[in-house]
């Protein structure tokens, strides 16, 4: 599928492009201009072994009039079901443009690509401030609840050297310093992070393929929610596992007394470093009994902070747990038929994460 514009050509992602939307995933993202053979390797197998894979659902790319590359966007197809309806989505990722500038309207042709595909509904969880303006021109709001991205303090020195390694990298030669700040602070004041057991759930470590298992319980809380199966779960677990420039991965469920599944988080964690949460989903009422526990956890790993997205469920629970939000990535949700996207406005729909694009290794990761 193609659509001619007047300075290029919007078509579908082939195979053979792979080594050219690498480059520009570089140039984009990181700054450097040689793509590394993981990289190449990676888009290939998120793109085109992707467990729901669909002909007609393609990513997009933007090509010059001399036949180079110089746009992508990447779609994601996905499945869903809403009030026993079976949907088809698409999520767009990693919009990227090369010389913003010299083709401002690159971008929003490639958003219009992605828009007037066959899919259902349309999604975003990873809109940058650039790409939020184009979606907003074109009439797409954000959706604040899955919006809004939170970060909790666990060690207050920690994360406060954390956060200036950001700006000026040496200063990680600090981390000593606050890891043993930190460690008076506790003394002179008992730890805030205790479990909050109260007869309900049990919360284990658990094994990826039990996390999966629980998810599939867990998921038909939500009206809005992926038709995974164990198959479709299991790649997208493992395909999130090699994430490991976010820490290592924790995966948590938490059990009613006659062991069903009410509860499941999973997070990056590393010591002495800020804590990345994946995926978090519980049975109502059971919010609050998650974070305690995935604070309380992080904590005793040596985490200084955790930090996430795009969970309104959790919302309730982590303003009352004195937890900051800010934005640093937007949502957005557009469908032909608006009553696909009330679950959505309401915060009851399970689209972000693993059921959304938090699996993906474009997000976050490094490529060596």
């Amino acid at each position: 599928m193609t659509g001619r514009t007047e300075a290029g050509t919007v078509r579908d992602f082939e195979r053979g492009d792979v080594d050219a939307v690498a480059q520009l995933f570089q140039r984009t993202f990181r700054d450097t201009e040689t793509p590394s053979p993981s990289l190449v390797t990676y888009l290939k197998q998120a793109f085109f072994d992707h467990p729901w894979t669909e002909p007609d659902i393609r990513s997009k790319v933007f090509v010059e009039g001399d036949g180079r590359i110089s746009g992508f966007v990447g779609v994601f197809p996905s499945r869903l079901e809403f009030d026993g309806r079976l949907l088809r989505a698409a999520f767009a990722s990693s919009l990227m443009v090369e010389n913003p500038k010299e083709n401002p309207l690159a971008g929003a042709r490639l958003v219009r690509a992605f828009l007037s595909g066959p899919q259902d509904i349309s999604l975003t969880e990873t809109a940058n401030q650039t790409a939020i303006g184009m979606w907003q021109k074109a009439g797409h709001p954000l959706d604040p609840g899955y919006s809004l991205n939170w970060l909790r303090v666990l060690r207050p020195a920690s994360i406060g050297i954390q956060l200036l390694e950001r700006r000026f990298g040496p200063a990680r030669l600090l981390r000593p310093f606050g890891r043993l700040t930190d460690r008076m602070m506790s003394f002179a004041k008992k730890s805030p992070f205790h479990p909050a057991y109260n007869g309900k759930l049990t919360f284990r470590d658990v094994t990826p393929d039990v996390f999966g298992d629980a998810l599939l319980t867990l998921k038909d809380f939500y009206p809005l929610r992926p038709r995974w199966d164990a198959d479709s779960l299991g790649w997208f677990i493992r395909q999130a596992e090699q994430k490991l420039n976010f820490g290592y991965p924790e995966w948590r469920v938490g059990y009613a007394a006659d062991n069903r599944p009410l509860a499941a988080y999973a997070y990056f964690t590393e010591p002495g470093g800020i804590g990345w949460v994946l995926q978090a989903l519980a049975a109502p009422a059971m919010a609050g009994d998650l974070v305690d526990d995935l604070f309380t956890h992080a904590y005793r790993l040596g985490c200084a902070g955790l930090r996430g997205a795009a969970h309104p469920w959790l919302i309730p629970a982590l303003m009352t747990r004195r937890t900051f939000f800010y934005s640093r990535s937007f949502y957005v949700a557009h469908a032909r038929d608006k009553a696909l996207l009330e679950p959505v406005r309401s915060g009851q729909a399970l689209i972000s994460g693993l059921a959304g694009e938090g699996w993906t290794r474009l997000i976050g990761d490094r490529f060596d």
